[in-house]
């Protein structure tokens, strides 16, 4: 079996089109060491869901490129970097929160905001899908989940474009995303020290947050800061990406778009497509705690073990015509929100939100052009997507 030079930091991969490296990772090197990195990439399917639910393999090391392969710090307040038991503690502190039942009751405020950002860009012919449509509508959805209050969404989403910042000569995280982290963290602080002195109200994860540190003493404010933290940049950095990579999607496929005006209730199907194709996180990581093997390899333990997500969603061993955009696909299987215990959390608000976002753009934009010449995606190898996807409206004819 030849072997694929590939480098998760190299320029194929950063500049916004690793997909045809990806396919000859599958086909060539599926199962990837590098020594440089002491590290495992896995690019197949099968390969990764199936090591996404391995009990052998831990997060407490961290998750991201940046921790895992240029020695980064792992954070150890944050659940997605928590190993059981408690990590089990506080997913299930959160659970509730992010139910199917508790998704649907956010729908209709999803649904007033999404329709009231759409009439401003009825009323000026046009604008930014993610910056005045996704983006906007996430954050706020990430307010009502996190507890952070919702007159503050303009500057939140500042801090969240920010945090994921990158510099081209340079691999990694860089210091604007640092300085917007820090701010955003003491902004967090601040608040919740209001809310423990009586001066302001908890909601969402804070409150139930502070109610376990009340029963816990194991707790800490750090703990708190740090997971509402996580759960706002979550909640309004993917999910616009995805709803952006969805419009991209149709307005790029006429048929698919026809389908859906004439099939509104495929608007699910549409966003979960997107999400298959255009992956936000392109991978993750975990560290090997013991051996295992899997086939003719063997991981050994301190190895680092990488999930390349956006070529797994390309898998043609799992999807036909993999490369497509086809609004009903309906495979039963997907990694756009991951898989075993650390599952995105917000998988079911992301899905009724996605569909909401989606729904509602159908009845405000019946005729909408995109601005590719003046389109801007995000350049870096863990977090891709849409920074700016301008349009132009044109009333039906």
């Amino acid at each position: 079996m030849s072997q694929v030079f590939y480098d998760p930091f190299m320029a194929e991969v950063i500049e916004g089109n690793p997909y045809p490296l990806y396919e000859r990772l599958r086909a060539d090197s599926p199962r990837l060491y590098l020594k440089k990195y002491d590290a495992w990439f896995f690019s197949t399917f099968e390969d990764v869901w199936n090591l996404s639910k391995l009990r052998e393999l831990s997060v407490a090391d961290g998750i991201t490129p940046t921790q895992l392969l240029l020695a980064g710090s792992p954070n150890a307040f944050m659940v997605s970097q928590m190993d059981p038991p408690e990590h089990t503690l506080y997913r299930s502190a959160l659970n509730a929160l992010f139910k199917p039942a508790a998704a649907n009751q956010l729908e209709n405020a999803m649904r007033s905001q999404a329709k009231a950002l759409l009439r401003t860009l009825r009323e000026r012919g046009g604008g930014d899908l993610v910056m005045d449509y996704a983006a906007p509508l996430a954050v706020l959805v990430g307010c009502f989940l996190s507890g952070l209050p919702a007159q503050d969404v303009p500057q939140l989403l500042r801090w969240t474009n920010q945090f994921f910042h990158r510099d081209p000569e340079r691999p990694g995280d860089t210091a604007v995303g640092g300085r917007a982290g820090l701010e955003f963290m003491e902004y967090i602080a601040a608040f919740v020290g209001e809310v423990k002195a009586g001066r302001r109200e908890a909601a969402g994860a804070l409150q139930v947050l502070l109610d376990e540190q009340r029963k816990n003493a194991d707790v800490t404010d750090d703990h708190i800061h740090y997971i509402v933290l996580n759960l706002q940049i979550g909640a309004g950095d993917t999910v616009p990406k995805s709803i952006a990579a969805c419009l991209h999607r149709l307005w790029c496929n006429p048929e698919q778009l026809q389908r859906l005006r004439s099939q509104p209730a495929l608007a699910l199907d549409a966003f979960l497509e997107a999400v298959r194709l255009d992956m936000p996180t392109q991978m993750q990581g975990r560290v090997a705690r013991q051996r295992f093997e899997l086939d003719d390899i063997a991981v050994a333990p301190g190895q680092k073990v990488m999930f390349l997500f956006a070529s797994a969603n390309r898998d043609p061993r799992e999807f036909t015509d993999p490369n497509a955009y086809l609004i009903e696909r309906g495979n039963r299987r997907t990694l756009g929100f991951g898989n075993g215990i650390h599952r995105c959390l917000g998988v079911h608000v992301a899905q009724v939100e996605g569909r909401v976002a989606i729904e509602e753009a159908m009845l405000a934009l019946p005729r909408f052009d995109i601005d590719m010449s003046a389109a801007h995606a995000h350049k870096t190898e863990y977090v891709k997507g849409w920074a700016h996807l301008p349009i132009t409206i044109q009333e039906a004819s």
